[in-house]
């Protein structure tokens, strides 16, 4: 039992605390008859009418002072409290008596909230214990005011509660009320769990801020409703507290406040959100501005890297980029940055994206140092895209893009994405027009150049003399060339159809990388058992 625990069940109202006094001690008590004892931690009470306690003694004395402390505040002994309180002398040492068995039940509940933790896989597993063992209702929520975990049932007249349980945040109003009424500067100041009453609803709350490492990572409250809340459980719930704060350290969902990253962009990439307004209204609490273009980035490595040295290394992406929430997921530093304003009728989206991103020497330094490669989404607008956009990546991720840079932008490399996602010989089929698929087996086989005289010319439409010199031949051997495309794979390079079905197919094809599809001994074995059973079909 905690010393400031102890002084409130005796029901004291004031005291004056002399040197080497600690409110957080842990303290044992003991009877008068049984003063003194030689243990640091021993609580004992002076008798009646105790003016002066020899400093040799060991443990805490506490001297009973009547109804109000000496007017002259002189400075007590070392290790001894002296303790005002309304009451007689003889009541004071009754509930004195009685703080024997108050450690013993307090510590049997300590025992338990720690075998809850010690079970507990979760923060809402760990809730629903703490519920059973205290009995009434409660809500843990981290930095950013996202419910980890509510337990116990909440009365049906608070709407404000139940509209937080449904929503999975509290609101900016209701956190604005507990600022104004002082209730979490109380808590700041005081170093532990307060009791405050609503008097418009007639109820009893419990708010204790959950620290871990001296830093503030969410709130642990609790409503007086089915079991009656004493100064012991006081000291139960913010032991639940500092439990709860190793889980959501562990878990990694302190939140962006506490350095942990974004709840709220965790959120939106895992579509837990209740509804757009709520998405928008957290969001507008961050860092993060509204109605701009917005781009996603995964920062991945070939190596595992622990998720306390990424967290490092969006510290350095966050200076890098002043509006951006980081989160991390799926083994990798998933960035959300905005890109601001559109300054064009048209879409600049990419150009944009390319430009800051290639221009941040601190993001491009950091990607270097650690071994990084950025994997960026197309951009977007819409906030509810961002969900979609996040499989992009992954996508992109998965189509094992041979890039020379440390950033790999998504729409550069559209094509190689698709052909990543066609997992059978008959969906990678039907994206390729054959006559193009001729084209390159031909050369495979002839060692003529047909395919990349035809991509130069789409690459130059109108310029021969460009297309002859990025091929290094003569104007004649490319228009030969040309000719020959019309004639051997019935290709008009000069019909947009045409043309179109080159540059699609070849960049398709590039994403499947240098593999001949019509060729079964190069197939990838997936699409081979396809095309083997189509065979005997």
């Amino acid at each position: 039992m905690k010393l400031r625990t102890a002084l409130c069940e005796l029901g004291v109202t004031d005291h004056i605390d002399g040197r080497g006094i600690d409110l957080e001690d842990e303290v044992l008590s003991l009877p008068e008859s049984d003063f003194p004892q030689p243990f640091d931690q021993l609580l004992t009470l002076a008798p009646e009418g105790t003016t002066a306690v020899s400093e040799d003694r060991a443990g805490i004395t506490l001297v009973f002072c009547g109804r109000e402390l000496p007017e002259r505040r002189t400075r007590p002994g070392d290790r001894t409290v002296l303790c005002a309180a309304p009451c007689s002398y003889e009541e004071f040492k009754e509930r004195f008596s009685r703080l024997p068995e108050r450690h013993v039940h307090l510590d049997l509940q300590r025992k338990r909230l720690y075998a809850a933790f010690r079970s507990s896989y979760d923060i809402q597993r760990f809730a629903d214990k703490v519920f059973e063992i205290l009995g009434n209702p409660l809500i843990i929520v981290n930095s950013d005011r996202r419910l980890l975990a509510t337990a116990g049932s909440f009365p049906e007249d608070r709407a404000d509660v139940l509209e937080e349980i449904n929503q999975g945040y509290v609101s900016e109003e209701v956190n604005a009320e507990l600022e104004a009424l002082g209730i979490l500067d109380d808590v700041r100041h005081a170093g532990h769990s307060i009791i405050s009453e609503n008097l418009r609803f007639g109820q009893r709350w419990v708010t204790s801020i959950i620290t871990f490492h001296h830093m503030e990572m969410g709130r642990f409250d609790m409503l007086e409703q089915d079991v009656h809340i004493t100064d012991t459980d006081l000291e139960l719930i913010d032991f639940a507290g500092s439990l709860a704060a190793i889980i959501i350290d562990k878990l990694g969902i302190a939140g962006e406040r506490a350095g942990a990253g974004s709840t709220v962009l965790d959120d939106i990439l895992g579509d837990t959100f209740a509804n757009e307004k709520t998405m928008r209204a957290q969001l507008s609490l961050s860092s993060m501005p509204l109605d701009e273009t917005y781009v996603l980035l995964k920062l991945m490595s070939d190596r595992d890297i622990p998720r306390a040295h990424l967290q490092r290394i969006a510290a350095r992406v966050g200076h890098a980029f002043r509006n951006s929430l980081w989160t991390i997921r799926d083994g990798g530093l998933v960035v959300l940055i905005s890109l601001g304003p559109r300054m064009c009728a048209g879409w600049d989206g990419y150009e944009r994206a390319e430009r800051i991103l290639g221009q941040r020497t601190e993001f491009l330094r950091t990607l270097a140092q650690n071994g990084l490669r950025a994997y960026v989404s197309e951009p977007f607008v819409q906030l509810s895209f961002a969900r979609d956009r996040f499989v992009q990546i992954q996508d992109l991720i998965s189509a094992r893009i041979v890039e020379k840079g440390p950033i790999v932008f998504f729409w550069k490399h559209r094509y190689a994405v698709l052909a990543g996602l066609s997992k059978t010989f008959g969906q990678a089929d039907m994206m390729l027009d054959k006559r193009v698929v001729a084209m390159r087996l031909y050369d495979a086989d002839h060692g003529t150049a047909y395919l990349e005289t035809a991509c130069r010319t789409v690459e130059f439409p109108g310029s021969p003399a460009e297309a002859a010199k990025a091929l290094n031949v003569h104007r004649n051997t490319y228009f030969y060339r040309v000719n020959k495309i019309a004639e051997l794979f019935l290709l008009d390079l000069k019909r947009g159809e045409d043309r179109l079905a080159v540059a699609f197919s070849t960049r398709f094809m590039e994403g499947m990388g240098d593999q001949i599809f019509y060729d079964v001994d190069h197939m990838p074995e997936a699409w081979r058992r396809s095309f083997e059973r189509v065979d005997r079909d």
